[in-house]
């Protein structure tokens, strides 16, 4: 069992992401059936298993060589000469960042992961949470299937981006919304804005802040330390990408809509950064803007 699982973690991200989309078709193809079929039951074990090794194989991949890319703005020829080392020169001045190797460069320790946004068709394993949200268009050549995914990175110290890519094939989706999500790169603030908490620590939100996408409200309230995160899974994920540890929310809309919610939830952190304080409440907070006190 265990040389089964060594051989499929050394598959290509590609034919993993094939194979899934081959089993789906299958899938959709036996609605008739009453009873699971052996096979069709392995089939759907294996899934998950390569679904699993892609999830590891994004986080691990993204070696950047600096050596070999070819800037293509004046930020990022100002960037590869040396001239900027921080990302806080172009977002302190919202320098739109248009090539994800700027990211790569000013922040080498960046994290990826993708969201489970999407799931799985079918009579058996139907409703499984899957990183690859499929729709289809029926034509009169057949059905037409597109794949979107959601990806997010952040080095768990401030700086967080999100990213959301379609394409009629799993691979493009993927790159796409991870380069998306490098361009949507913001810096966040934290602090310790929890009456009931005075540790001096940049846990938390330093004070409330609301996001809202479609019918989708998202409120983040400060909480004292320990208190863990109380949101939404995957949420929780972009929270902690971020670098916050506690919060605790309360939702509102349609909150069935997991990319309104998703979204609502980046745009209440981007919020953070567009209420004006002063000196000594900045001080009283402990606010931390990106990874450097006010």
């Amino acid at each position: 069992m265990a040389k089964e699982k060594e051989a499929k973690a050394k598959e290509k991200p590609e034919e993993a992401e094939e194979k899934i989309t081959s089993v789906t078709a299958v899938i959709e193809e036996e609605p008739q059936l009453e009873t699971p079929k052996e096979g069709l039951a392995t089939e759907l074990g294996e899934v998950k298993e390569i679904e699993e090794v892609i999830v590891e194989e994004v986080k691990r991949k993204g070696v950047f060589e600096k050596e070999l890319w070819t800037p293509k703005t004046s930020l990022g020829m100002k960037v590869k000469s040396g001239e900027v080392t921080s990302i806080d020169y172009a977002l302190d001045r919202r320098i739109r960042i248009l090539e994800p190797e700027i990211v790569d460069t000013l922040l080498p320790n960046m994290a990826t992961d993708l969201l489970m946004v999407g799931q799985a068709k079918g009579k058996f394993g139907g409703g499984q949470k899957r990183i690859f949200k499929q729709t289809q268009k029926k034509t009169q050549e057949g059905n037409k299937p597109k794949f979107a995914t959601f990806a997010i990175v952040g080095n768990e110290d401030g700086y967080i981006g999100i990213g959301y890519g379609k394409s009629k094939e799993t691979v493009p989706a993927r790159e796409k919304a991870i380069r998306q999500a490098k361009l949507n790169v913001i810096k966040i603030r934290r602090g310790c804005g929890d009456w009931g908490c005075d540790c001096g620590e940049a846990h938390t939100v330093p004070f409330k802040v609301k996001g809202k996408v479609g019918s989708v409200e998202v409120t983040l309230i400060p909480a004292p330390k320990g208190t863990g995160l109380k949101i939404e899974k995957e949420c929780q994920k972009i929270l902690k990408m971020a670098g916050i540890k506690d919060v605790w929310s309360r939702t509102e809309g349609q909150t069935r809509s997991k990319l309104n919610v998703l979204f609502a939830c980046f745009e209440a952190l981007q919020k953070l950064l567009q209420v004006k304080l002063q000196e000594k409440t900045a001080e009283r907070l402990r606010i931390v803007e990106g990874n450097l006190k006010i």
